[in-house]
């Protein structure tokens, strides 16, 4: 028997082999920078450290 070749649209044409790498190359490059960008924003806007003190019983006085 032969192979039945299926029909392609022309308007759809199938993407060089390269386009999926990189896609996730592109996706992995986002995700760091974002990544980045947040540990930054989360140092400026941190609060002002302030002491806390807590009181404490002593426990093994008699």
């Amino acid at each position: 028997m032969y192979k039945r070749r299926r029909r392609r649209s022309s308007f759809s044409k199938r993407a060089p082999v390269w386009v999926r790498p990189a896609l996730i190359g592109v996706g992995v490059a986002a995700f760091i920078g974002l990544f980045v960008f947040f540990i930054g924003q989360s140092d400026r806007l941190a609060p002002a450290p302030q002491q806390i003190s807590v009181e404490v019983q002593d426990a093994f006085k008699e």
